[in-house]
C-alpha cells in the first residue's frame, strides 16, 4: 500500500505510528459516501483509540464531496468536534484510491473501504462495522487485545 505524502491533513489527531506492527487505513469516496462512520455511533474513537494505542490508523477521504459539501474547512470542523484521535488526509483527486489500485479490490461496494495493513502490505480488509470482527481481526493479525481485557 502506497500512501502519498502531499494530502492536505484536514485533521491532524495521534500521529501514525511508523513503528507499529498493525495499521488500520479507512478509505471513502467523498463524493458517494459521507463521514458517518467516524461519528461515535459506529464506535468511540476516543475509546477504540486507548483500547488499542499499539495500532496505527489512517483515514483518506478521496473525490470530491456531494453538491459542493465536505470543503477542508467542513471536514475539518466535523473532525474537531468529534475529537477524533486519528489522523485525517483529504485526496481530492482521489490519488490514493489509483495509486494503490483499489479498484482493482474484489468487492462490489468500493465507495467505503478499511484495511490491515503490515509492512504496507493489505492482510485483510478490516470489517470495522461489525463489533465482533472488529476485535477478532486485530487479534488474528495483529496479536492486539483491548487493553481493556487485559485487566
Amino acid at each position: 500500500m502506497i500512501f502519498p505524502d502531499n494530502l492536505e491533513i484536514v485533521h491532524q489527531g495521534n500521529p501514525p505510528c511508523p513503528d507499529c506492527k498493525g495499521k488500520a487505513v479507512f478509505y471513502v469516496n467523498m463524493a458517494k459516501g459521507s463521514t458517518y462512520l467516524f461519528t461515535d455511533n459506529i464506535v468511540n474513537w476516543k475509546d477504540f483509540a486507548a483500547s488499542y494505542p499499539d495500532l496505527s490508523v489512517s483515514v483518506y477521504l478521496g473525490g470530491k464531496g456531494k453538491d459542493g459539501k465536505n470543503s477542508a474547512q467542513q471536514l475539518r470542523s466535523f473532525f474537531e468536534r468529534q475529537d477524533f484521535p486519528y489522523p485525517v488526509y483529504l485526496d481530492p483527486e482521489d490519488e490514493f484510491f489509483e495509486i494503490n489500485q483499489l479498484d482493482n479490490i474484489d468487492v462490489t461496494y468500493k465507495t467505503v473501504l478499511h484495511f490491515l495493513v503490515k509492512d504496507n502490505r493489505i492482510l485483510d480488509l478490516y470489517n470495522f462495522g461489525m463489533p465482533n470482527d472488529r476485535v477478532g481481526q486485530l487479534e488474528e493479525h495483529f496479536g492486539m487485545k483491548p487493553i481493556e481485557s487485559e485487566e
